[in-house]
Protein backbone atom coordinates (compact mmCIF):
# COMPACT_ATOMS: atom_id res chain seq x y z
CA UNK A 1 0.00 0.00 0.00
CA UNK A 2 1.37 3.32 -1.12
CA UNK A 3 1.22 5.72 1.92
CA UNK A 4 1.12 9.64 0.90
CA UNK A 5 3.79 12.06 2.46
CA UNK A 6 1.48 13.76 4.78
CA UNK A 7 0.54 10.31 6.41
CA UNK A 8 3.71 9.65 6.67
CA UNK A 9 4.15 12.98 8.67
CA UNK A 10 1.49 12.27 10.61
CA UNK A 11 2.26 9.46 11.82
CA UNK A 12 5.78 9.89 12.71
CA UNK A 13 4.35 12.93 14.80
CA UNK A 14 1.66 10.73 16.47
CA UNK A 15 5.17 7.93 17.38
CA UNK A 16 6.81 10.94 19.43
CA UNK A 17 9.39 12.37 16.73
CA UNK A 18 9.78 15.81 16.44
CA UNK A 19 9.20 18.97 13.74
CA UNK A 20 10.89 19.41 11.75
CA UNK A 21 10.19 16.31 9.51
CA UNK A 22 11.55 15.48 5.93
CA UNK A 23 10.40 12.84 3.90
CA UNK A 24 13.15 12.12 0.47
CA UNK A 25 11.43 10.72 -2.74
CA UNK A 26 12.78 7.62 -2.22
CA UNK A 27 10.79 7.18 1.23
CA UNK A 28 13.94 8.01 3.48
CA UNK A 29 12.77 10.35 6.68
CA UNK A 30 14.60 12.40 8.92
CA UNK A 31 14.30 14.69 11.16
CA UNK A 32 15.98 18.07 11.61
CA UNK A 33 17.39 20.79 9.28
CA UNK A 34 20.39 20.46 7.01
CA UNK A 35 23.16 19.48 7.57
CA UNK A 36 22.42 18.52 11.33
CA UNK A 37 20.11 15.38 10.01
CA UNK A 38 19.26 12.44 11.82
CA UNK A 39 17.65 9.43 9.87
CA UNK A 40 14.82 6.95 11.65
CA UNK A 41 16.31 3.70 12.04
CA UNK A 42 14.94 0.73 10.39
CA UNK A 43 12.82 0.27 12.83
CA UNK A 44 11.33 3.47 13.17
CA UNK A 45 10.90 4.16 9.69
CA UNK A 46 8.79 0.92 9.77
CA UNK A 47 6.86 1.64 12.92
CA UNK A 48 5.70 4.73 11.00
CA UNK A 49 5.34 3.24 7.41
CA UNK A 50 2.34 0.65 9.71
CA UNK A 51 1.32 3.60 11.42
CA UNK A 52 0.27 6.21 8.40
CA UNK A 53 -1.02 2.51 6.44
CA UNK A 54 -3.32 1.56 9.70
CA UNK A 55 -4.23 5.13 9.95
CA UNK A 56 -5.30 5.22 6.14
CA UNK A 57 -7.37 1.59 6.62
CA UNK A 58 -9.08 2.84 9.91
CA UNK A 59 -9.93 6.10 7.54
CA UNK A 60 -11.15 4.24 4.78
CA UNK A 61 -13.12 1.68 6.99
CA UNK A 62 -14.92 4.31 8.70
CA UNK A 63 -15.98 6.07 5.38
CA UNK A 64 -17.73 2.80 4.32
CA UNK A 65 -19.04 2.48 7.05
CA UNK A 66 -20.76 5.83 7.15
CA UNK A 67 -21.42 5.10 3.43
CA UNK A 68 -23.56 1.91 4.42
CA UNK A 69 -25.23 3.72 7.17
CA UNK A 70 -26.42 7.04 4.92
CA UNK A 71 -27.39 4.31 2.18
CA UNK A 72 -29.94 2.54 4.73
CA UNK A 73 -31.27 6.95 4.50
CA UNK A 74 -31.61 6.48 1.17
CA UNK A 75 -29.28 8.83 0.17
CA UNK A 76 -27.45 8.40 -3.35
CA UNK A 77 -24.18 7.57 -3.95
CA UNK A 78 -23.32 11.48 -5.25
CA UNK A 79 -24.80 12.56 -2.08
CA UNK A 80 -23.11 10.06 0.32
CA UNK A 81 -19.40 11.32 -1.96
CA UNK A 82 -20.46 14.89 -1.03
CA UNK A 83 -21.05 14.39 2.42
CA UNK A 84 -17.90 12.51 3.10
CA UNK A 85 -15.76 14.07 1.06
CA UNK A 86 -14.70 10.78 -0.86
Amino acid sequence: MTVNLNALRAAALELGHAEPISIEPDGVIWLGIDPDRTYLTAAQQKAVETKAAQTAANTIAARNSASAKLKVLGLTDDEIAALIGV
